[in-house]
């Protein structure tokens, strides 16, 4: 017989026991986690989208592709019910919708199975609040419990843990079916947000980014008013339907391929229709634009709603002192001034017409808004108005040309003497007026000095030029003039 040596029998031992460990490790972990299969497949959400604050977040119908388990114990089967989850970011699993049985037992693939709680008596629906806590991709679960306490099968009957599943991205309070789809957002104004029963008023949704796809829907409250098709980003529907009064319009964008794009919607905006407040009708009671230009000595008709009714409302004029009649407000609160004249001596300028009563002026909306008391209009100026022209030539302008021979000629002797002198006197006299004697020579000297004041300037300049640079030569040769070196 072989004995083993002590440090071998230890070693043995060890091995042994080790073996043994190993063995119960893995009994222990197979007996208490058993295995856990994957999805068995993928579940269908219509629509694709939505949003967590809604009464029921995931709300729509859903298909599966498979059936569910055929085990039952007497009376009690996992093929009646279905259950939604909705995996937290820590894994664990949160119920979203449970007790989906309206078209059970599910024994085959089924499709379009209602979410709705009318068609599933004892739905109860999750708040996902707390389950959902961020940005990001969620993944669904869609299990088959039992008919009666909708608990999951136990691994004994149904091993496995089979489920479908499907994935949600979450992107504020919106989520859209798929994995790591594009968010979106949106815009939504209405022109013009303040319009008359039968006007047209075009909504435009502004989809975010602007190569997203699909289709705009306009609401108001749950009422769909119309959809419009998303391009370059835009997406238009106008209507003449609103009646009269206020209205919260919103968008929501439908992606054509909710795995690229998410769902958004836009915060709503408001359409206010009502009547004009006031309106000016001419003579021939045709309305005229908002804030017309009239004309003095002009008639026209103003009409003013939302005033008290059975109260009578005073008229001025801004920045006129004429008298105007009064009017009185109707049962509907319209007060009519049928006929008001153009004061002939208003100011050019915009102007307005000021209707007041005691504490008690007229409304925007038809007296739901905020108080208002003048009708605006322009005046241009009056016609006829004479304009001041400047004559070239005033009629008192003397001759520009002056006279060739002095009125009085002053004699050439002042002693009187005419004796023995008549002849040369006359002879010295006509000889000068005959030259053009003094006055044309006179005007001749002035042109002939001044051209020689300016030649002897002109010389004088050029003298002391030379001078000077003659000058600054002999300094320099003679070093009574030294310059610093020039700058660089």
């Amino acid at each position: 017989m072989t004995v083993l040596r002590p440090i071998r029998r230890t070693a043995a031992v060890l091995a042994a026991c080790a073996l043994l460990a190993v063995g119960l490790v893995t009994l222990a972990v197979t007996q208490s986690q058993p295995a856990r299969a994957a999805s068995v497949g993928e579940f269908a959400l219509i629509p694709g989208s939505g949003r967590l604050t809604d009464p029921q977040p995931i709300a729509g119908s859903l298909s599966i592709p498979g059936k569910c388990p055929d085990a039952a114990i007497e009376e009690i089967n996992w093929n009646s019910v279905l259950r939604l989850y909705v995996v937290k970011a820590d894994g664990k699993e949160a119920t979203a919708l449970n007790g989906i049985t309206v078209k059970g037992p599910y024994t085959a693939a089924t499709s379009a199975i209602s979410l709705a709680a009318a068609d599933n008596p004892g739905l109860a629906v999750a708040d996902l609040a707390n389950v959902i806590t961020g940005d990001g991709t969620y993944e669904l679960r869609l299990r088959c419990v039992d008919n009666f306490d909708w608990a999951e099968a136990p691994d004994s009957i149904v091993p496995g843990d089979p489920y479908w599943s499907q994935k949600i991205t979450v992107t504020g309070d919106a989520w859209v079916v798929g994995e790591g789809a594009t968010a979106t957002s949106l815009s939504l104004a209405a022109v013009p947000a303040d319009a008359e029963p039968g006007a047209a008023v075009k909504l435009t949704a502004t989809v975010s980014p602007a190569a997203a796809t699909g289709t705009v829907t306009f609401l108001e409250g749950a009422t769909v008013l119309g959809t419009g098709t998303v391009a370059a980003g835009k997406a238009e529907f106008s209507t003449t339907t609103l009646p009269q009064g206020r209205h919260d319009v919103t968008a929501r964008f439908t992606p054509a391929s909710t795995a690229e794009w998410g769902a958004s919607e836009a915060t709503a905006t408001t359409v206010l229709v009502y009547l004009a407040d006031y309106e000016i009708r001419d003579a021939s009671d045709v309305r005229l634009a908002a804030e017309p230009q009239l004309q003095r000595g002009q008639k026209v008709k103003l009409i003013v709603r939302g005033c008290t009714a059975g109260t009578a409302y005073t008229m001025k004029m801004s920045g006129n002192d004429a008298a105007f009649p009064t009017a009185t407000a109707d049962a509907s609160g319209v007060a009519t001034w049928s006929s008001l004249t153009v004061p002939d001596d208003a100011v050019a300028g915009r102007a307005s017409w000021t209707f007041t009563a005691t504490g008690k002026n007229c409304k925007v909306n038809g007296g739901t808004g905020a108080e208002f008391s003048t009708a605006a209009f322009t005046l241009g100026e009056p016609s006829g108005s004479p304009s001041p022209t400047a004559t070239d030539d005033p009629t008192g302008d003397p001759s520009d040309d002056p006279t060739d021979d002095p009125t009085t000629d002053p004699t050439d002797d002042p002693t009187g003497d005419s004796s023995g002198t008549t002849s040369g006197t006359t002879s010295g006299t006509t000889g000068g007026d005959s030259g053009s004697g003094g006055t044309s020579t006179t005007g001749g000297g002035l042109a002939s000095t001044g051209s020689e004041i300016a030649l002897f300037s002109g010389v004088g300049a050029l003298v002391l030029f030379t001078a000077g640079v003659l000058f600054i030569r002999f300094g320099r040769r003679n070093g009574l003039l030294t310059f610093g070196d020039a700058r660089s």
